[in-house]
């Protein structure tokens, strides 16, 4: 009897009350799916027991979602709103953030975009492509995001605009952009923490817990993604009580991929704070917890930060293996971001042992490669690996490029990031309020723009009315000007020669200034460290620590000794260039022709940099050491090399402005033939005309565009080169180079 009453009871419990319903529910729709008429109700019924086996049959929901999307694919992609925000399919489909995509479905879902015919089907398609694109390429993702957050906005539909300022907010901090990041995710909360906008979207709802559970799932999100940029911006523990909301509204909706990614990113905080026995206990968690469909495409972040714990604790080894095993998930994902972070810390681990020197280079090329791929703005991490693994490697020149790329993109991005991370100091709550205060104002001040664009547009007309008299007026007396102008133009033309001749000196200002920055930067830094070892020779004085005071007087007497060094260096420099400033006596003076055509060279290069910071060439030199001292006018020589430079990479630059794979190369070669000598400046440059070729030294003629050349020149080079009794030669073949050839006597 007792038996009886207990069996009686189980099948009056709750839980056998619920099997009993599924199981009718689940053979219901399969008693359906046989007597469907056409796809379309094939594909609805599929959606269904997809929404209905999940959390309960992985494999099963799986296997009917997958052929749902046959028969979607099957009707072209023929969307029915009521398919798409049906509540069976909120969580999977229309959350945006569980939104995914494949690779091979993105130009579909375009075309779907651009033939959607309602806002809400355009507001699910733009998600999923902003899904698809996050971690592949964050300003397309971006695009698709705002795409969202404006349909959003139009509509009025504040769950669905918590939503997209959430991942928009996301993004915006993976593009260093903080401020604008903060704003997005602090609007976010408050939408989404806001119990009246649960029926503000445009899911439909059948069940009423469905809603509730998606806000909360919303706000779970929001917490998380907003951890990351607090994290960024150095504010860990405020990062880690946002992780913890996260996990307290995690665990009573019962989400275990949402547990696994707040797992994850509590230990990368924890790493942060140096606890990294609990880092590698969460991390262990996140890794079971995301081993799912929904979770796996950040299950390469989880083996990246567990790879970073086991360096920290010198375990290279099992290092190694975790750095790995996140390669191969982030490459099955197409996680590209995590992807070049598991190959940067490879890189990085490879780089400090010389055994694993190949290994280091292949990842550090891999990791720039996928970074260009993602068109990164930030590069400099890749650079500065390609720089040591190349100097590992042993190739000094790779290395020495890869080092001047990093510290121009390293510097670049810093200060780009430092002045984000300075905006993100300065914002507050208040400042948010500020901002909509001044939102309102912005409606009044374009109330009275549009009063004054009037009378602006008024006064405009009498100002033009004015000037057309006065340019009347300046008309007749600039008539009366021209003929004292024509009288004049002799003078002006001599006039106009000397000016070349100091505009050519003008062009070593940069050089000149890169050049003596050196050892000025060294003369300040050793007078610092001067200072300070006074103020110690000071207290070891007063202590009476003799050994210590002959220590520091010793070091004081070697820093004098570079000051000194350093001191004579820059003195050396600016006695040369004044030197050279001078006007030439026309006295001749032994010269090293070898030293005057490599230091104009290095200064010419400078100049034209310090006007067009990006760009570059390979200089060439091939000198003749038995040359020797010849008899010439420095000055004026210096001024045809510096011209012959100039004008080699102006070709140069013009040639290679649209070509960034080549690369532009000035060869400076000197070598003595008998009693004379031959310095040839060759370029691989735009070349010259056969038309013009003959022209060239002709005064006043030039191929460059008005306000960039007089035409003098190489006019002037000419006349002085022959005032030496030598000759000037070009050859020259178009986008091919030239090559220049001063023939000088050695007792010139």
């Amino acid at each position: 009897m007792r038996q009886l009453i207990i069996i009686f009871l189980l099948l009056l419990s709750p839980a056998f009350i619920e099997a009993q319903v599924r199981q009718k529910k689940s053979d219901s729709l399969h008693r359906a799916l046989t007597n469907a008429a056409n796809d379309s109700i094939r594909m609805d019924i599929y959606d269904q027991l997809e929404y209905f086996f999940q959390g309960k049959s992985r494999d099963s929901s799986r296997f009917y979602k997958d052929r749902s999307l046959r028969i979607a694919n099957r009707l072209k992609l023929q969307i029915h709103e009521d398919d798409i925000f049906a509540d069976k399919g909120i969580l999977l489909r229309a959350s945006g953030f569980l939104i995914t995509a494949q690779e091979e479905d993105t130009d579909s879902l375009r075309q779907a975009f651009m033939n959607a015919t309602t806002d809400s089907i355009r507001y699910m398609l733009s998600s999923i492509l902003g899904g698809y694109y996050t971690e592949v390429n964050w300003d397309s993702a971006l695009y698709y995001k705002e795409v969202a957050l404006h349909l959003a906005k139009t509509n009025n539909k504040k769950l669905d605009e918590a939503a997209a300022q959430n991942n928009k907010g996301y993004t915006l901090m993976q593009l260093g952009r903080f401020p604008e990041s903060y704003q997005c995710f602090q609007e976010a909360l408050k939408l989404a923490g806001n119990p009246e906008n649960e029926e503000k979207t445009w899911w439909s709802v059948d069940k009423e817990n469905i809603i509730h559970s998606a806000r909360l799932y919303f706000l779970a999100y929001i917490h998380n993604d907003f951890s990351h940029l607090l994290r960024t911006t150095g504010k860990t523990y405020e990062a880690i009580f946002h992780l913890m909301e996260t996990k307290k509204i995690a665990l009573q909706t019962g989400n275990q991929v949402i547990i696994g990614w707040v797992d994850k990113n509590i230990g990368k905080s924890y790493v942060l704070i140096n606890k990294l026995d609990s880092a590698l206990i969460l991390e262990e968690s996140a890794v079971k917890k995301l081993n799912r469909n929904e979770g796996r495409k950040y299950l390469s972040d989880a083996y990246h930060i567990m790879g970073q714990i086991y360096l920290k604790q010198n375990n290279s080894k099992r290092a190694i293996q975790n750095f790995h095993q996140g390669i191969q998930s982030a490459t099955e994902q197409k996680n590209f971001t995590y992807l070049t972070e598991n190959y940067s810390s490879l890189t990085r681990l490879y780089t400090e042992n010389e055994k694993n020197k190949d290994s280091s280079l292949y990842y550090a090329r891999k990791n720039l490669a996928l970074l260009l791929s993602m068109e990164s703005r930030d590069l400099g991490n890749a650079f500065q690996n390609l720089y040591r693994s190349y100097q590992l490697n042993g190739n000094i020149d790779s290395a020495y490029k890869y080092q001047g790329l990093a510290l121009a993109a390293n510097d670049s991005a810093n200060q780009a990031r430092i002045k984000s991370l300075l905006d993100f100091q300065n914002m507050s709550f208040d400042d948010q309020l500020r901002l909509k205060e001044l939102e309102r104002e912005k409606v009044i001040a374009e109330n009275r723009i549009q009063m004054y664009a009037m009378l602006a547009g008024l006064a405009a007309c009498l100002v033009i009315g004015l000037i057309l008299f006065y340019s009347y007026r300046k008309k007749q007396e600039a008539n009366k000007v021209l003929e004292h102008t024509l009288s004049n133009l002799k003078s002006t033309q001599f006039q106009l020669i000397q000016s070349e001749k100091m505009a050519s000196l003008g062009e070593l200002t940069a050089g000149i200034a890169h050049e003596i920055q050196n050892p000025l930067n060294f003369v300040n830094n050793f007078s610092e460290i001067n200072k300070e070892l006074t103020v110690e020779l000071e207290d070891e004085l007063s202590k009476g620590n003799v050994d210590d005071i002959r220590s520091i007087t010793k070091n004081i007497r070697e820093n004098e000794e570079k000051i000194s060094l350093h001191g004579k260096r820059a003195d050396a420099i600016v006695k040369n260039m004044l030197q050279h400033s001078r006007s030439a006596s026309g006295t001749k003076v032994p010269t090293d022709i070898n030293a005057l055509a490599d230091e104009f060279l290095r200064l010419a290069y400078h100049g034209i940099r310090g006007k067009d910071g990006s760009f570059n060439a390979t200089m060439q030199t091939d000198f003749d050491q038995s040359i020797g001292k010849i008899d010439v006018v420095p000055q004026d020589i210096g001024r045809v090399l510096l011209n012959l430079y100039n004008n080699a990479f102006y070709a140069c630059a013009a040639h290679f402005r649209d070509k960034a794979s080549d690369i532009p190369v000035i060869s400076v070669s000197t070598k003595k033939a008998g009693n004379k000598i031959e310095i040839a400046v060759t370029d691989n440059g735009i070349g010259i005309s056969r038309k013009i070729i003959d022209k060239i030294f002709q005064p006043f003629f030039t191929t460059k565009p008005t306000g960039q050349g007089t035409g003098l020149g190489l006019s002037l080079a000419y006349d002085i080169v022959k005032s030496h009794g030598g000759e000037i030669k070009v050859s020259s073949v178009e986008m091919k180079g030239s090559e220049f050839i001063v023939t000088l006597n050695t007792n010139a």
